[in-house]
């Protein structure tokens, strides 16, 4: 016979080679159970990186004896009982796969007690090999000690990484659960030493501060967004500050951390134009949707979902991104940033009533000569009402740069950003409202299309065609594109349709056709507005930061560079070693 039943030992490390990859595995397990035990207080310990002890200790709600034989027997579980709740899913832990699986590939020992019991009870397994159940004294709570992982696997040892690398998997874990969940007081220690020790915080910032750094908590700003059964909430840096990487990109779904490609895409499309090529923002962000509307169980390690409704999602995401930068490009008040600094104990001069330039004032008499002449009323907000009209223009420097002040300290603007970002914005509107021209092609360029994308092209026909792709049925799986918007350059136009089938293919819902044609719509605006060295008049400094006022985003460049760069009065004194 070719086909046999695998023996229970070798069932045991197939799974277990699904769900403990490493010792971070174990560890997010492990504190998984933890928290839906009710635990407050979770005690990591780990020796050699994990690889000779992890030890995680809670004052969760324990286990009873009868409970703690079950558990850690394959697909045992206290939180499934029926079909239904398969499809609601509560709870971080559910598969019943977790303790067997590390048992069957390690040395456990499972130490609990339950509030109600006198004693606690404990629980030894070795390589999958089940002792039996023996009174052991306990605080309320449970320990469960892994030791020599691997130690029956070697060439699975053998494909662990350094210590360094394996330990910092295993703060990445902690410091995930950690800002999920600011009510539970985490601590990890490593070979005797404290790595993290994180307080129980009532503020989610103050969470921030203690998993990201002073310094990257204090450049994220809080943002809420809800619609139906859909909310988003969390805290993101605004624009420009960012990163090379994705380090800093959270994503929780009902305060499950998890890897989506479709939230990620989704952040990412928030933060459109504002971001440079190659740059991340930092955001952590919490989506809560109704638990049946996401399935947990798609993967092994439960880092990755699937959505019912994920266009539903990706949108809400996206809007809750856009929206928040939104209300910091209207008034960019992070460009006065205050940065911290040991205050100078030196000279101290009591605080001047600095009054602001005369032409700022209201009350001008009459007859006096303003010193800086209103724009040509056109539409747009009086000066005064926006955040860039109502700063007082002090003049232009390098040939670049305008010199403002407001209320909060001196703004740099670069007029070519400024500029291209006005002028972009315009740009981009006729886009969307399909006003762009089309040009057409002398020799129509042929579309080969699998049998699954052509059902995914036909979705977004209607909108190519406002976009000014005119695209045309040649053959059941052929296409010709017989027109493409005038202001794009000679080329294979393909390329960019088969990067939108394939995104939609992915996560239902595709920019990229949009954002290929906004880059070059941000080229054409970078080379159509005003330069460097460019001398202006005091009504067009003053048009230009009305213009910024009408402008989304008016805070960066299409190309995310910074438009405006602001020195707060707290900065300047510190500048000039001035203290009050």
């Amino acid at each position: 016979m070719k086909i046999h039943i695998l023996s229970n030992e070798m069932a045991s490390r197939i799974a277990a080679g699904e769900v403990v990859e490493r010792p971070a595995s174990v560890v997010k397990e492990l504190i998984e159970n933890s928290l839906d035990a009710g635990a407050t207080e979770i005690l990591v310990w780990i020796e050699r990186s994990g690889t000779a002890l992890i030890r995680v200790t809670d004052n969760g709600e324990g286990m009873a004896v009868e409970d703690l034989a079950l558990a850690v027997e394959r697909h045992a579980t206290s939180k499934i009982r029926e079909n239904e709740d398969l499809f609601r899913i509560a709870t971080l832990g559910f598969r019943g796969e977790a303790l067997p699986s590390i048992g069957s590939v390690s040395r456990m020992e499972i130490i609990s007690r339950s509030p109600d019991s006198s004693s606690g009870h404990r629980l030894r397994v070795e390589g999958g090999k089940k002792e039996e159940v023996v009174t052991a004294a306990a605080a309320v709570g449970t320990t469960i000690e892994i030791r020599d992982i691997f130690f029956n696997i070697p060439a699975r040892r053998k494909f662990l990484k350094s210590p360094a690398t394996e330990l910092s998997h295993i703060c990445d874990v902690v410091n995930r659960m950690a800002l999920a969940h600011p009510s539970v007081h985490f601590r990890l220690r490593h070979d005797e030493r404290n790595v993290a020790d994180y307080m129980t915080v009532k503020e989610a910032k103050d969470r921030l501060q203690q998993v990201l750094g002073r310094d990257v908590a204090k450049g994220l700003m809080p943002f809420s967004w809800s619609r139906g059964e859909f909310s988003a909430s969390g805290f993101l840096t605004s624009a420009p500050t960012s990163f090379p990487n994705t380090r800093y990109l959270y994503t929780f779904v009902n305060r499950r951390y998890v890897r989506d490609k479709v939230l990620t895409h989704a952040v990412l499309q928030g933060y459109d134009t504002l971001l440079m090529k190659g740059q991340y923002p930092a955001i952590v962000l919490f989506l809560e949707v109704p638990f049946a509307d996401v399935d947990v169980n798609v993967h092994p390690a439960k880092y990755e979902v699937r959505f019912r409704r994920q266009s539903e999602v990706h949108e809400a995401v996206a809007t809750a991104v856009r929206q928040a930068l939104q209300r910091e490009a209207k008034g960019p008040l992070a460009q006065f940033h205050n940065n911290e600094q040991v205050a100078f104990t030196g000279v101290r001069e009591s605080a001047l009533p600095y009054a602001s330039h005369p032409a700022a004032r209201q009350d001008v008499p009459t007859g006096r000569v303003e010193a800086f002449p209103a724009p040509p009323q056109t539409g747009v907000l009086p000066v005064g009402e926006g955040f860039f009209s109502s700063m007082n223009v002090l003049g232009q420097i390098l040939g670049c740069y305008l010199v403002c002040a407001s209320s909060q300290g001196l703004a740099l603007i670069d007029q070519h950003a400024a500029h291209e970002r006005v002028a972009f914005e315009k740009l981009r509107r006729d886009l969307n409202n399909g006003i762009a021209q089309f040009q057409n092609l002398l020799i129509p360029q042929t579309l080969e299309l699998g049998p699954g994308e052509v059902a995914l092209l036909e979705k977004e026909l209607a909108l190519l065609e406002r976009f000014g792709y005119l695209i045309e049925t040649v053959g059941p799986e052929s296409y010709a594109i017989t027109a493409v918007p005038a202001f794009l350059p000679e080329g294979d136009y393909r390329h960019a349709l088969r990067r939108m089938i394939a995104e939609l293919a992915e996560v239902e819902k595709s920019e990229t056709v949009r954002q290929h044609l906004e880059e070059r719509l941000a080229t054409i605006a970078c080379h159509s507005v005003i330069r460097a060295n460019r001398q202006l008049e005091m009504s067009e400094m003053r048009a230009l930061l009305q213009e910024l006022d009408q402008t989304e985003f008016a805070s960066q460049c299409p190309h995310g560079r910074p438009v405006v760069v602001g020195f707060s009065r707290d900065e300047l004194d510190r500048m000039f070693k001035r203290t009050v």
